[in-house]
């Protein structure tokens, strides 16, 4: 989950490419508001990265694979590798956190050790997340993160800082190593589930310009309709036929903010029917008219992209 002033590209499987504080080293390290998202909740997705979110202030709703998480002050949470996930407020409450997300190609300078320490953490299947609390084992977790950030957030990294932040990740995959029990096993039907759905995400994200139905998802994920809408509900807490017009949402914005073109032009483009069903599903989940919303983000009166 990141600050939407930020903004990252999804891969056409859904992945999402994110857009690390230095592109040529793995790392993003953000203060982000959920106020800054559309709707107060960001999209669902995931990625190779391994993904920390720090609660400073408020509270937020976190959903990894379908299940809900409850995030308070001071407490936090690990997502791991290729886990669907987003944060919101359903209740569209303020939280002020920081997002540290790390590439684990971070800490491949030895296969042999990065196959039997780094992957038995990232790629195991029955460890989708972690939550972090002061309370417990997770509390040297949360003290290292935080220095992360305030070493690398500044925008300024040094030499010293980057070797830091390698030793501070390096230490945390430990920490996760030594208190998980590698023995637990994940059910196969969720397995099978969660890569269903991904296949139907990803022909969304290849088809979000044309008439889609939910016949064609569903068909893409080798499933009924049913099936297709129950997946959708379980694990993204939305219809398929929602998510696909969130998604045309989000990918319109670059088009509504970066140039002059008309609604029309834009609402056609990017799989609507029109422009007045455009307008009114815009003011829907963001609030204002996408004209108005393109007159505030000029003013810079809120950040960027979402």
């Amino acid at each position: 989950m990141h600050d939407t002033r930020y903004c990252s590209v999804f891969n056409t499987d859904a992945s999402e490419t994110i857009a690390y504080n230095n592109p040529l080293f793995p790392a993003y390290i953000r203060y982000g508001m959920l106020s800054h998202y559309p709707d107060y909740s960001a999209v669902s997705h995931w990625h190779r990265d391994l993904e920390f979110i720090l609660v400073k202030k408020g509270r937020m709703t976190y959903n990894v694979n379908g299940e809900l998480i409850e995030l308070t002050e001071n407490n936090g949470l690990m997502v791991n590798s290729r886990q669907l996930h987003y944060g919101f407020s359903a209740e569209h409450h303020e939280c002020e956190f920081i997002c540290i997300i790390l590439s684990p190609e971070l800490l491949q300078g030895n296969r042999w050790f990065y196959e039997n320490y780094i992957e038995r953490i990232t790629e195991h299947p029955a460890y989708p997340y972690q939550y972090l609390s002061h309370n417990d084992w997770t509390k040297n977790i949360l003290e290292r993160l935080d220095k992360m950030y305030l070493s690398f957030g500044s925008g300024n990294p040094t030499t010293e800082t980057y070797f830091t932040l390698i030793e501070d990740f390096i230490y945390i995959l430990r920490v996760l190593y030594v208190n998980f029990n590698m023995e637990q096993t994940v059910k196969k039907e969720n397995a099978v589930e969660l890569a269903v759905l991904r296949s139907m995400i990803s022909y969304i994200e290849d088809h979000y310009m044309e008439r889609i139905t939910l016949e064609n998802i569903a068909q893409s994920g080798a499933c009924c309709k049913s099936r297709c809408s129950l997946l959708f509900k379980k694990y993204l807490c939305d219809t398929p036929i929602t998510y696909t017009t969130k998604l045309r949402l989000r990918k319109s914005l670059p088009a509504l903010l970066e140039s002059d073109r008309s609604i029309t032009d834009i609402a056609y483009e990017y799989g609507f029917g029109g422009a007045s069903y455009y307008c009114e599903t815009f003011k829907k989940y963001y609030g204002v008219p996408p004209l108005t919303y393109r007159k505030i983000q000029a003013d810079s009166i809120f950040p960027a992209l979402p």
